[in-house]
C-alpha cells in the first residue's frame, strides 16, 4: 500500500463523514423564517397561476396533492443548468456553466475509471470504457479549466463581484484551477492515462503487483485527494445543502396543525433566550421569542 492509497481512503472517509454530519445537523436545525413566495413547486395543480392549497375551503381536513414532478422542473433546469444564475448575472453564467458542466463529467470520468477497473480491460465493457472515458475526461478538463479560469478573472476585474468575493472564493477557484489543470496535465503526457488510473483504482482494492502512479497522475490524485478533504468544509457543499434551502425555506409550506410536530418544533423554539439587541426585541437574555412575540411593540 503506497501513501497514495493512504490518502485516498482517508479522502472518502472524512468526506463522506464530514457530508454526513453536516446533513444531519442541517436535517435537525430549528424551523427556518420561510419564504410564504407561491408559486411553491410542489403544488400540484395551482401551481401555474401562483396558487396553493390554501384556496380549498376547510383545507386543514383534506389531504394534501403534491408533486415530485413539478420540484424536478425547478431543480433539474437549475442543477444542469444554473436557471437561475442564467437569469440574474448572466455574464458570470457564461464561465460558470462550463465550470460546473466540467466538473460534472470530471465526476462521470471518475466513475468510468472506477467501473473500468473493476470490469477490467479484457471484457466487452470494459474495452467499451476504455474509449469513452479518455474523451469524458478530456471534455470535463478542459471546461473545467475554462470556467474557473473564466470566473477567477471576472470576479477580479468586476467590481459589484469584487467587493463581496472572500479570500477564500479566490483560493477554491485556484484549487479547482489546478484539478482541472492537472487533469490535462495527465491526459495530454501519460502514455494510456486511463488505464494507469484504473491500475491505482484496482490497488485500492487489494489488487496485488499494482504499479506506481506515474509523476503526472500522482500530481493529479494528490490535488483531487486533497480538494476531497478540503470540500466538506467549505461553502461549495452546496451541491447538496442546496436542497435544504428550497425545501425547508423556499418551499416549506407545511400548515402548523394542532398536535402536529411541527407545532412541537415551533413551542419548543418559543421559549428560546433572546438576546438581539435591537431596539424592537429588546433581547436581554432572559427574554424568550414567547415573550416577544407576545409583547406589544412600543
Amino acid at each position: 500500500m503506497t501513501a497514495l492509497h493512504i490518502l485516498a481512503y482517508a479522502s472518502v472517509v472524512v468526506f463522506v463523514v464530514a457530508v454526513a454530519a453536516r446533513a444531519i445537523r442541517l436535517a435537525t436545525t430549528p424551523v427556518h423564517l420561510r419564504w410564504e413566495l407561491y408559486p411553491v413547486a410542489h403544488e400540484k395543480d395551482r401551481v401555474r397561476y401562483g396558487g396553493s392549497y390554501f384556496e380549498e375551503v376547510d383545507w386543514w381536513t383534506k389531504p394534501r396533492a403534491r408533486s415530485l414532478f413539478g420540484e424536478l422542473k425547478v431543480m433539474v433546469p437549475e442543477i444542469l443548468f444554473l436557471k437561475g444564475v442564467w437569469e440574474h448575472n448572466r455574464a458570470l453564467w457564461w464561465w460558470s456553466f462550463p465550470m460546473h458542466i466540467g466538473l460534472y463529467l470530471v465526476i462521470g470520468f471518475i466513475a468510468l475509471v472506477i467501473v473500468g477497473a473493476i470490469a477490467g480491460t479484457a471484457t466487452p465493457l470494459g474495452t467499451l470504457i476504455g474509449r469513452v472515458g479518455p474523451i469524458v475526461g478530456w471534455v470535463g478538463y478542459i471546461l473545467g479549466v475554462l470556467g474557473s479560469v473564466g470566473i477567477f478573472i471576472r470576479r477580479m476585474v468586476e467590481h459589484k463581484l469584487r467587493s463581496f468575493t472572500p479570500p477564500a472564493a479566490y483560493f477554491n477557484l485556484i484549487f479547482l484551477i489546478a484539478l482541472f489543470a492537472s487533469g490535462v496535465l495527465v491526459l495530454g503526457t501519460v502514455e494510456r492515462p486511463f488505464s494507469a488510473l484504473s491500475e491505482f483504482v484496482r490497488g485500492l482494492f487489494g489488487a496485488a503487483g499494482a504499479a506506481a502512479a506515474p509523476s503526472a497522475i500522482a500530481l493529479h490524485l494528490i490535488v483531487g485527494l486533497l480538494f476531497t478533504l478540503y470540500l466538506p468544509f467549505t461553502h461549495m457543499t452546496h451541491f447538496f445543502t442546496k436542497y435544504f434551502t428550497y425545501h425547508q425555506v423556499r418551499w416549506n409550506d407545511e400548515p402548523n396543525l394542532p398536535g402536529s410536530k411541527l407545532e412541537r418544533q415551533i413551542e419548543k423554539q418559543l421559549g428560546y433566550p433572546v438576546s438581539w439587541s435591537a431596539p424592537h426585541i429588546k433581547g436581554d437574555g432572559k427574554k424568550t421569542w414567547g415573550d416577544v412575540a407576545t409583547t406589544e411593540v412600543e
